[in-house]
């Protein structure tokens, strides 16, 4: 049926497309789900009827099926903007979003509607509802509800909802046809048209359509025939009320206006026929009523006239209740032919409210026997409506009305007097016949009149029990024969044995009593709980933290259970959130024992252990199966050294939950601090291994004391493994645990794990010498050898004299390192680490040759590779110049996965030789073993920053001073990345705070090119002088030398410095290039080709940058024009200059004389500006700005005091005499 009257409705609009009757049809297509093609037939509607309310609320609700709740809202604010005062919309739109479930969204639309109709108690009923759904109560249930809308969303029937065909206007109707059978009447009867009042320009979709009610006529014989008389003779439009059944049309008015009032019974006579000579009367006479006038349906149907006016109308209901009968023509009649209910009911406006009275003449001209005869046969509802405002209880002979006199209108009166005197005698004589019979068969009953009622009553029970029986059992064999009581238990203790499979069989017992009882507040709490745990202990995955606050946040679940809640809070917590649930579970006063679990390890890992020990007592006495409470007692004891009882608790833990891996572990730790049952022990944690349900939180836990007891059952090579992987050690008696982790961190890299698990042993026992070897070992590791000289310092023994050789070693005091390896001896024999410190102690004493020998012997002899020998012969290697031995050794010694420090000596080998590249690898390999080790950190930086890689060699000299602050050497390294990075007071800053030693020539050079940078000539000066004089040979130190003198405008002792660095060290790239930078005019044809060449070959980017530098110089000086090929390529060199060492003054300068040459001004100054910033202390680069300033008046005045800076910083220089002279003439022109 559905599809049929799509297709009838897509016919009409397909004949008329501008037709209104769109909205039923996208109603239709609603009623299927068939949401697209609903909002495409609303797009076109909406198109010729814009102002279309319900089509745009249609068309909201499709978007809203279509889960496009944003594109739905559009629609529903385009319906209130056609007048948003119309209450009709808000309705509608209300109505939509409550049954949509979307409340918050609905409940500022029904707030609207309520102020737009505030005694309409429907709207204040849905607001009602809504609020309480949002507040946390029950979801309003729409079936339940009155509606709003009179159900204008649903699809009407078709015959009702097509338009009508055009009416033909009353004044010029033709006299009516005779009359033809019923059916043919019935089916060629057209409609009336609407009062021409209301326009359609003015009215929505829902006034413009119109419905028809067809009152049927009540059954029952017709009155006898008879001639009409001439007062009986109807006119066009009348309604005659022999004749069968009566259509009626309901137009709804615009507003809820009230009808006019009925008119007087005496001029029922005169009332005219309907829609021809009232229309003009209905538009000019209907008041508009006010708010309190309009009277709500559910009201109406309280005051005992259901939702339709009372067919007896507003007189028949005061007589009523005054306890008199009504007047036989206005009862009798009426129901007998269903007009006069609706003459009537006008003054109600129902949907009977605009068919006029009939004519009392009609009533008079039929006799009262036979209008009392049809109305006691009639079962009409209206009926039943009139008769329900009487008195509760009624007669058996109610329904049998008495004859009354009806009201004389013409001459005949005796006549008619006469009729109904006969009528109530035969009613009288009626009724005693009918009481006689009644009380003779109320004598004499029957079997079935006195035992059916019982007989019924009985087996409907029966049948009542045998369902129920029926639904109880198949109920019950669903649900595994359990209530929701015992399911709710079972889940409870399911979750008290704290397992992950008990866990996820806990979920699913709540998913059977979800069955039974969707919102149970207990289920709901006890599925958030299960899934904070799992969060909490089992991966703390997003999806179960999601699960378990969208469980708690469900109405009445917090209230219900107030310590699950509180519980579940904490352990979803986030770290910012934390605290406050932590709080509110230890201020609660909710006695339930998951609350009281909680707070007792909360309070514990807080240090508060009376407290703590005071919650899980007390959470066992609420539930004694609490495992979760057992076991952190367990873990209380256990910190508490309280080995047999926490072994008591434990025990209780397992025999509850066999399968609890934290009691497992604490029975095996317990176990093990007592010297107890360790096979077993052992057996339970290596099944323990193989679980793979076991939580991540404790796989560490579990395989430390794995370790642990195979090293105590004699199984040293199988505990290593677990061992390495690290963990933290638990419990206060457990030392030898602590060296184990100790060293398995060392060998991990995890150098302050193994330092704390050292101290926490020496806390046990501060006499060990174990303890302090490997604390001292740690501490070597994370290069604090001042620390270790000063815990070490008076401790005695052959291992911790090693320890201390080590450490100076570090520091190169051979004369101690001998000191200290004199007591490791034993029988005249070293050690064979000892071995490997004396060779050094040797090389560095100049008896290489002695010690290389004893290196080679021991590495040969050794029954176990030794990778400290080999470290030590690579270094005599090196020492010696043996760079590919000492490359060969190192390689070997890397092998050794622990080792660090044979990678970090190979890639210093390989920087030293000029190959940063080369050094990566093996300086990365050091620092992934130890990341604390200072000299792989140092050596690393450095090989980032000679590539260019700026960024990282900072951050590998941030790590390593924020690691080791106190250590100089790291904060020497941190101010040349700062000073590298163009950050050149911090550099400064930072070296001020730090001591540099008078022979640290690298400290004072360091010093002095940061000093140049700030413009601190003379401090620069002196550094590099004391840097000189420590190292008189080191190549950098005189290429800093030679720049300083070209700072200072002094080419010729520059040329002197460049020269003694070629002759102490051929192959350095500052000497073979700063000749040319001295004197690029003397420079050949083959000079820029060697310079290409060297700056290829360059290992660091500071070198490439000053080969650019150099180039751009040469090419300068042997350009003759502006548009010369050499100026170019010199603007090319000078740009690459500055992007490979975008901080150094002299690439810039480079540029700036370059853009000069080219008569590119603004960029020359801009490049010469950068260059004197960059190196204030740079002469040339003052002179430079200074004459390039000069050519524009506007910058004189910065010109001179360019110039004047020049002079200050090489005032003896030949360019000092020409600006000597110029300068006067310059500042006269300024003022």
């Amino acid at each position: 049926m559905a599809k049929s009257m799509v297709e009838r409705y897509e016919q009409l609009l397909l004949q008329d497309p501008t037709s209104a009757v769109f909205v039923e049809l996208a109603k239709a297509l609603l009623e299927k789900s068939e949401h697209a093609r609903a909002i495409e037939v609303c797009q076109r509607g909406l198109g010729h009827h814009p102002n279309s309310v319900i089509g745009r609320v249609l068309w909201g609700k499709s978007l809203l099926h279509q889960g496009k709740p944003a594109e739905a809202m559009e629609q529903f604010d385009q319906a209130i903007a056609v007048d948003k005062e119309n209450a009709h919309a808000y309705n509608l739109i209300g109505e939509v979003l409550v049954q949509r479930g979307l409340f918050r969204s609905a409940l500022p639309i029904l707030r609207k509607a309520a102020a737009l109709q505030p005694n309409d108690g429907r709207v204040r009923l849905w607001l009602e509802q809504t609020q309480q759904a949002l507040s946390g109560g029950p979801a309003p249930v729409v079936a339940e509800l009155p509606g709003i809308t009179a159900h204008e969303l649903e699809p009407k029937p078709f015959e009702e909802a097509a338009p009508p065909p055009p009416p033909t206007p009353p004044q010029e109707a033709a006299p009516p046809p005779p009359p033809e059978p019923e059916s043919e009447a019935s089916e060629g009867s057209a409609p009336p048209p609407p009062p021409e009042s209301w326009d359609d320009g003015e009215r929505d979709d829902i006034t413009r359509q119109f419905s028809t009610i067809k009152v049927e006529q009540f059954p029952g014989e017709e009155p006898p025939a008879r001639p009409a008389t001439d007062d009986e003779i109807t006119t066009p439009g009348q309604v005659t009320p022999s004749r069968g059944p009566v259509k009626v049309y309901m137009f709804p008015p615009r507003k809820a206006a009230k009808p006019p009032p009925p008119p007087e019974e005496e001029d029922l006579a005169d009332t005219p026929p309907p829609f021809a000579a009232r229309r003009e009367e209905y538009d000019e006479d209907t008041p508009v009523p006010s708010a309190e006038d309009s009277e709500a349906p559910e009201e109406r149907a309280a005051s005992g006239g259901g939702l339709l006016p009372d067919v007896d109308g507003p007189e028949a209901r005061e007589e009523d209740d005054s306890g008199q009968a009504p007047p036989a023509d206005t009862e009798s009649e009426s129901l007998s032919t269903g007009v006069m209910s609706a003459a009537d009911s006008g003054g109600g406006g129902g949907l009977l409210g605009d068919l006029p009275p009939p004519e009392e003449e009609e009533l008079a001209a039929v006799p009262a026997a036979a209008r009392v005869s049809a109305t006691a046969k009639t079962s009409s509802p209206s009926r039943s409506r009139s008769s329900a405002g009487g008195s509760a209880k009624r007669a058996l002979l109610d329904d049998i009305p008495e004859a009354v006199e009806p009201k004389v209108t013409t001459g005949s009166a005796r006549a008619r007097s006469a009729a109904q005197v006969d009528a109530a005698e035969a009613a009288a004589a009626y009724e005693k016949e009918l009481r006689d019979k009644l009380a003779k068969s109320a004598a004499n009953p029957s079997f079935l009149q006195r035992y059916g009622l019982k007989l019924a009553v009985g087996g409907v029970l029966a049948v009542v029990l045998g369902v129920g029986l029926s639904v109880y059992l198949i109920r019950r064999a669903a649900q595994g024969g359990q209530t929701l009581t015992e399911v709710l238990e079972r889940t409870d203790r399911a979750i008290s044995q704290d397992t992950r499979n008990d866990f996820q069989n806990a979920l699913a017992m709540i998913e059977r009593a979800q069955e039974m009882d969707d919102d149970n507040p207990k289920a709901l709490a006890l599925k958030a709980y299960t899934y904070a745990l799992l969060f909490a202990d089992h991966g703390g995955k997003i999806e179960d933290r999601q699960q378990a606050l969208a469980a708690m946040e469900l109405p009445g679940v917090k209230d219900s259970h107030p310590g699950l809640a509180l519980a579940t809070d904490v352990l979803v917590a986030d770290d910012k959130a934390r605290s406050t649930a932590r709080a509110a579970l230890l201020s609660s006063t909710d006695d339930s024992t998951e609350r009281h679990a909680l707070a007792g390890t909360v309070l514990l890992e807080d240090k508060q252990p009376e407290k703590a020990l005071e919650h899980f007592k007390r959470a066992l006495e609420v539930s004694g199966r609490n495992v979760r409470a057992l076991v952190a007692l367990g873990q209380y004891y256990q910190d508490f050294d309280d080995y047999p009882n926490a072994i008591k608790v434990y025990g209780t833990a397992q025999e509850l939950s066999p399968e609890h891996p934290l009691a497992r572990i604490g029975m095996a730790e317990s176990r093990l601090a007592l010297g107890q049952e360790l096979n077993e022990a052992l057996a339970d944690m290596q099944a323990l291994s193989a679980d793979t349900s076991l939580p991540e939180a404790l796989h560490g836990r579990q395989q430390l004391i794995h370790g642990r007891l195979l090293a105590s059952l004699g199984k040293p090579d199988e505990a290593l493994p677990l061992l390495e992987a690290g963990s933290k050690g638990q419990g206060p008696l457990v030392f030898d645990f602590l060296l184990a982790l100790g060293e398995a961190s060392r060998a991990s890299g995890k150098l302050p794990k193994a330092q704390e698990a050292y101290e926490a042993a020496l806390k046990m026992q501060p006499k060990s010498e174990a303890a302090m070897e490997g604390l001292g070992r740690a501490l070597l590791d994370r290069d604090r050898v001042k620390e270790v000289l000063d815990k070490l310092g008076k401790a005695e023994g052959r291992r911790l004299s090693l320890v201390r050789a080590a450490a100076y070693a570090r520091q190169e005091d051979w004369k101690r390192v001998r000191s200290e390896l004199e007591k490791t001896r034993v029988n005249d024999r070293y050690v064979p680490e000892a071995i490997g410190y004396m060779a050094m102690a040797d090389s560095a004493d100049g008896n290489g040759e002695q010690a290389r020998e004893v290196l080679e012997k021991a590495t040969k002899t050794s029954k176990q590779p030794r990778t400290d020998l080999r470290v030590a012969l690579g270094r005599v290697y090196w020492r010696l110049g043996a760079m590919d031995k000492a490359r060969a050794e190192l390689e070997e010694a890397m092998k050794d996965p622990r080792d660090y420090e044979a990678a970090c000596s190979l890639g210093r080998l390989l920087l030293a030789r000029g190959l940063p590249d080369l050094a990566l690898a093996p300086l990365t390999r050091a620092v992934e073993r130890n990341g604390f080790h200072g000299e792989a950190r140092d050596a690393l930086g450095r090989a980032l920053l000679a590539m260019g890689r700026t960024d990282e060699g900072f951050k590998q000299f941030t790590a390593w001073k924020d690691d080791n602050p106190e250590s100089s050497e790291a904060q020497k390294g941190y101010a040349l990345a700062l000073w590298r990075s163009g950050q050149f007071a911090q550099a400064a800053e930072v070296l001020r705070g730090v001591k540099v030693g008078a022979n640290d020539a690298a400290g004072h050079r360091l010093r002095a090119v940061i000093l140049f940078a700030l413009g601190d000539s003379k401090g620069a000066t002196k550094s590099l002088e004391l840097a000189a004089k420590n190292s008189s040979s080191d190549p950098e130190t005189f290429c800093e030398i030679a720049h300083l003198y070209l700072r200072n405008a002094k080419t010729e002792e520059a040329a002197g410095a460049f020269e003694k660095v070629r002759a102490d060290s051929p192959d350095t790239l500052c000497g073979q290039v700063g000749e040319y930078y001295v004197y690029p005019e003397d420079s050949g044809k083959t000079v820029p080709d060697t310079l290409r060449n060297l700056a290829s070959k360059a290992p660091t980017v500071w070198d490439k940058a000053f080969a650019q530098t150099t180039l751009a110089r040469v090419l300068l000086s042997t350009s003759t024009s502006s548009t010369s090929p050499n100026l170019k390529a010199a603007r090319a060199a000078a740009e690459e200059a500055v992007k490979l060492d975008p901080f150094n003054g002299r690439a810039h300068l480079a540029l700036g004389l370059v853009a000069l040459r080219q008569k590119q001004e603004e960029p020359a100054v801009t490049a010469l500006t950068q260059a004197v910033e960059l190196d204030p202390a740079h002469a040339l680069a003052h002179l430079s700005l200074a004459d390039a300033l000069a050519r524009k008046q506007e910058t004189l005045a910065r010109s001179v005091q360019e110039y004047e800076t020049f002079l200050k910083l090489a005032g003896t220089s030949e360019e000092a005499k020409r600006v000597k002279k110029l300068l006067p003439t310059l500042k006269k022109r300024v003022k």
